[in-house]
Parts: C-alpha cells; structure tokens; sequence
C-alpha cells in the first residue's frame, strides 16, 4: 500500500470515529434535554397543590446551558431553567452542561446557607433516578434521592419561623 492509500484509509477511519462520536453525541444531548423537561415537569406536578391556591409560584423560562468550554453563542445546550417563588425567595433549577458519557447536573440555587457549598441534582448516565448532592468545602457531598417530599422538606428550610 502506497502512502496515498494509506492516507485514504486513515481519512475513512477518521471519518467514521467522527460520525459515531458525532452520532453518540447526538444521542446523549436528546436524552439531555428530555430528562431535564421530565424533571421540571415532575417538580411542576409535586408543587402543583400548593401553586394552584397561590402559596408559591413556579416558572419556567428559556435557558442556554454554557460553561467554560461551551460557550452560550454557539452551545447546543438549549434548555429550560425552573423557578420557584416561595416566601419572598427564589430557589432556580439552572441545567449545566451535560458532562461526560451523557451525565445531567442541574444547580439548585437558593437553598444552601454554607458560604461554600453548593446544592445540585445529579442523573448519573446509566440511571433514572435523581439525585440530590449537597457539598461543602472539601468533604464529601452529602447525597439524598429526590422525591417529592424531599424537596418539600427543603423548601419548608424557606420559610420564616415565628420568634416567641
């Protein structure tokens, strides 16, 4: 084989590798984006008593999900971001970018009291059920499944208490 057609052949096997990442990609972004309407659905429908006699709103409006890497102009990452009013506070879903072999991250904002540490949910690739991780500093996260009456017991951390 001459170095043209060895050429050829690593151009084909190039552009085969690129077609499946490509391909895989495509894949992982589609289950992005339906599992992060899933959840703001599912949220949507655990808040509704509570939403339809005025105690909270919850919103959703459009979101581009960037990052250092993805930036906004040009990111596929096309999404939604949840809202919920409660109190006088808000507490945001905000999707990160999908991470590696098709990981879904959402910051939660307005929930945590540490100075450094955060709160997010985290489906890992092979899994249908959302996490809660909750970090500070260097220690490992402190991680919840999430349901209903977990998020109803974070959000009741909103609400004022009457001083006696």
């Amino acid at each position: 084989m001459d170095d043209v057609q060895q050429l050829g052949e690593m151009l084909r096997h190039y552009a085969d590798s690129e077609a499946h990442k490509k391909q895989q990609f495509d894949l992982q972004s589609a289950r992005w984006a339906q599992k992060l309407s899933e959840l703001f659905q599912q949220i949507e429908q655990w808040l509704e008593p509570v939403n339809t006699v005025g105690l909270l709103t919850v919103q959703r409006e459009v979101y581009i999900a960037s990052g250092p890497s993805v930036p906004a102009e040009s990111s596929p990452f096309k999404s939604e971001k949840l809202t919920v009013h409660i109190t006088g506070k808000s507490v945001e879903f905000v999707p990160d970018v999908m991470g590696a072999g098709g990981s879904i991250s959402v910051s939660v904002m307005g929930l945590t009291a540490a100075r450094h540490g955060s709160v997010s949910l985290v489906l890992p690739a092979d899994k249908n059920d959302w996490l809660w991780k909750k970090t500070n500093g260097l220690k490992d996260p402190d991680t919840y499944s999430f349901d209903a009456n977990f998020l109803a017991s974070q959000l009741q951390s909103l609400i004022p208490r009457e001083r006696l």
